[in-house]
């Protein structure tokens, strides 16, 4: 029979054929299975779950949600703890005070409670049993309990020389582990080198300056460490500010200043004509030559990088590294990227170590909050809620100026309003720098409020001038000030400190024969140390980069 046009095909198949496909299947299946049985390598029954795909729009949405469960499970099972924790006291508490009628001892009723115990396992057997479990688990639930107790205690005991540093989260556990593992690769340093340049940020050197560190490194190996202050960033300050800094920096150490890096885009940059990246490395560069060739060691001379987060040690040494053979822009380019940079802190989170050539032998570091000197203690009394409020308002005095030195990655900043106002109230002690910082923005002159507050108003400003608004509107003032602090921290924003040129220090004259000493070691004399302090000076140029 023919079939009509238009009409579908069948699809009927014979009976034989049919049953050789399922053959031919079963036969597959028989030959993979014993394949299988002889492959030596094992392989998990369990399918691996392939996560949630990036392409899902409420991926970030189930994440947070898991987190949210994770550490709702983790204050669930703490509480727990803690109410088993002082079950345990209370109960201690009551067998202690439970004496018998008679006068007999705690003792004496407990072995008659074993007694009867005896008893009844002679009649209960699973009575004994389930009596003995109890006991063995209150037992261990105590024991772990001790241990968690001593690891707290050693938590809180550092024993090292009290130095903070950058990782700062919610959770004090991973705080308190960055902390004592930044400690040991700052110790590294201080044993294994030679010459420890300490960075600092040119636009507030002595806040990123720790005198306790200075000392301490000085006297590691009766004082044969040598230590150079490298002043970078120096494009972010005008000359007569650095020539300042160094003055009063090289009254105590040897300092050089140093262009380490480009600026960041829309950067307000000063031009200083011979301080540039090249020149201030190959400067630096060929002074560590000088002392490793003059020392005649048998071994390469270590320099050791420390610093805060963000100062530049890591693009001081792609500025060393670029130095090296001079031949071609491949060769700069591939040595640049030593050392991985960033703008944000943390980049940098364990030891690394760079070659320069057999002599010379770099060490960079994570950056590191050093100590700042205690304060002197005032004897007048005062409440503990006084007390307290006073070390609360203390340390959020520290979280913003650790935020405006750009010590705290971002994504770890709680609060950035603080900041903002520090940042206002030193930029308002000079006219010309608030001015810039205004127009920056674009927006008008601050209107104080009633307690005479100015940063609500310049970050509601901020927020609509670059769209961090809410809903409805509302502007959003955490968002503006983030927005301010990047901005900061790229040098879109000018300022700076001014050198405190009026201090007296008594060891000033001990330190200047020193520093003298220090200055012939590396040949500083005519390349920007000593008396050559005078080649930075001159106005400028302002110049905005692009």
């Amino acid at each position: 029979m023919v079939n009509k046009p238009g009409k579908p095909k069948s699809k009927r198949t014979p009976v034989r054929l049919r049953h050789k496909i399922e053959k031919a299947s079963a036969a597959k299946q028989r030959k993979t299975r014993k394949l299988a049985k002889k492959n030596p390598e094992w392989r998990s029954r369990l399918k691996k779950d392939p996560g949630i795909p990036n392409l899902f729009p409420y991926k970030d949405k189930i994440l947070q949600q898991i987190e949210e469960k994770k550490r709702l499970k983790e204050e669930e099972a703490l509480r727990r703890r803690a109410e088993a924790k002082s079950r345990g006291a209370v109960s201690a508490d009551t067998n202690d005070a439970v004496v018998t009628e008679n006068g007999e001892n705690e003792e004496d009723l407990l072995d008659e409670t074993m007694t009867d115990e005896d008893e009844a396992s002679s009649s209960n057997p699973m009575a004994a049993l389930l009596a003995s479990a109890k006991a063995q688990a209150a037992e261990y639930e105590e024991e772990s309990e001790d241990d968690d107790d001593d690891d707290d205690s050693m938590e809180n005991v550092n024993p090292d020389h009290g130095i903070h540093h950058e990782a700062s989260t919610t959770s004090s556990q991973p705080h308190d582990s960055s902390r004592r593992s930044f400690d040991k690769v700052y110790k590294t340093i201080l044993s294994s080198s030679d010459i420890i340049l300490y960075v600092l940020d040119a636009r507030d050197p002595n806040g990123t300056r720790s005198r306790e560190i200075e000392r301490e490194i000085t006297a590691v190996d009766s004082g044969s460490k040598r230590l150079i202050l490298i002043l970078n960033k120096i494009d972010l300050v005008p000359p007569p500010i650095l020539k300042s800094w160094l003055t009063y920096l090289r009254r105590y150490f040897p300092t050089l200043p140093l262009h380490a890096s480009t600026p960041a885009s829309n950067a307000r940059i000063f031009d200083h004509k011979s301080l540039t990246v090249k020149g201030t490395s190959e400067t630096l560069l060929r002074a560590l030559k000088t002392y490793a060739q003059s020392k005649h060691l048998k071994r390469s001379t270590t320099v050791g990088i420390i610093g805060y987060p963000n100062v530049g040690k890591s693009s001081v040494i792609n500025a060393l590294t670029s130095c090296l053979g001079g031949g071609g822009a491949t060769r700069s380019h591939h040595q640049s990227q030593a050392c991985p940079v960033g703008a944000e802190a943390g980049i940098t989170t364990a030891l690394r170590e760079v070659k320069l050539d057999n002599k010379l032998k770099l060490l960079d570091s994570p950056g590191i909050v050093f100590p700042a000197a205690p304060a002197a203690a005032k004897s007048s009394p005062s409440s503990s809620s006084t007390t307290e409020r006073q070390s609360r308002s203390k340390k959020k005095d520290d979280q913003a100026r650790l935020i405006l030195l750009n010590a705290i990655p971002p994504k770890q900043i709680t609060d950035p309003i603080p900041a903002v106002t520090l940042l206002l109230s030193r930029l308002s002690e000079s006219k010309d720098l608030m001015n810039n910082m205004l127009s920056v923005y674009g927006v008008p002159p601050l209107v104080a409020g009633p307690n005479g507050d100015v940063t609500t108003d310049f970050l509601v400003q901020v927020a609509r001038k670059r769209g961090r608004l809410g809903k409805g509107g509302v502007p959003n003032l955490v968002a503006a000030a983030m927005t301010v602090i990047s901005d900061w921290r790229d040098g879109r924003i000018q300022g700076w400190m001014e050198a405190p040129l009026g201090e007296k220090d008594e060891r000033v004259r001990d330190e200047k024969m020193v520093v003298r000493e220090w200055a012939e070691e590396f040949k500083l004399e005519g390349l920007w140390g000593g008396e050559g302090v005078e080649e930075v000076d001159g106005e400028g140029d302002n110049v905005m980069r692009g």
